[in-house]
C-alpha cells in the first residue's frame, strides 16, 4: 500500500517523499492523579498571563511582577532553559514530573523520618526538625526554614512526618488519618 502511494507520486512526477518519524505518544498524565493535573494546569495558566498557551520570558516576567519581585532577564532565561523547546502544557507536566519523580521514592523518605523518630510515633517535634535542618546535612538558612514552614503539617508544635512526606511527593493527603 505504501510502495502504491510512492509510485502515484512518482507517476504525477513528483518524488519520493521521506518516511516520517512516528510520533512519541506522551505518558507524562499518567505520572499525577487527575486532581493533581487541575492543579497544574491552574498553576500553568497563572503564569502564562498573555493565555498563549506559551510561558515565554515575559510571562514570567509579569508573574514575578505581581509578586513584587524583579527577576534579571538572565534568570527568567536560565528558568527557561530547563524545557527543551517551547514550554507548552504538556513540557511543564513533564518538568514538573521529572522533578517529582527524580526524588526518592516515599518510602525512602518515610525511612528517613523515622530514623529521627525513636519512639516511632509519625511525628516529630517542631524545634528537633529545625535543628535538624539548620544543622545537619544540607543545611537550611532561615529563608528555606520558613518557605519549608508553609507547607509543614504542624500542629501543637508536632510535625506529622506521614503526611509531610506525601505533600513533599504530591500523594493525596486525605488518605492519611
Amino acid at each position: 500500500m505504501a510502495e502504491d502511494k510512492v509510485k502515484k507520486s512518482k507517476e504525477k512526477g513528483g518524488e519520493e517523499e521521506p518516511k516520517r518519524a512516528q510520533r512519541a505518544t506522551s505518558n507524562v498524565f499518567a505520572m499525577f492523579p487527575q486532581h493533581q493535573i487541575q492543579e497544574f494546569k491552574e498553576a500553568f495558566t497563572m503564569i502564562d498571563q498573555n493565555r498563549d498557551g506559551f510561558i515565554d520570558v515575559e510571562d514570567l516576567k509579569d508573574m514575578y511582577a505581581s509578586l513584587g519581585r524583579e527577576p534579571t532577564k538572565a534568570e527568567l532565561q536560565e528558568m527557561l532553559k530547563e524545557a527543551p523547546g517551547q514550554l507548552n502544557f504538556t513540557a511543564f507536566l513533564t518538568l514538573f514530573g521529572e522533578k517529582t519523580h527524580g526524588t526518592d521514592p516515599e518510602g525512602t523518605i518515610m525511612d528517613a523520618f523515622k530514623m529521627f523518630d525513636g519512639e516511632n510515633v509519625g511525628y516529630l517535634e517542631e524545634e528537633y526538625f529545625k535543628d535538624l535542618l539548620m544543622n545537619v546535612g544540607d543545611q537550611y538558612n532561615q529563608s528555606e526554614i520558613n518557605q519549608t514552614w508553609k507547607e509543614l503539617p504542624l500542629e501543637g508544635g508536632r510535625i506529622d512526618y506521614v503526611k509531610f512526606t506525601k505533600i513533599l511527593k504530591g500523594s493525596n493527603t486525605e488518605d492519611v488519618a
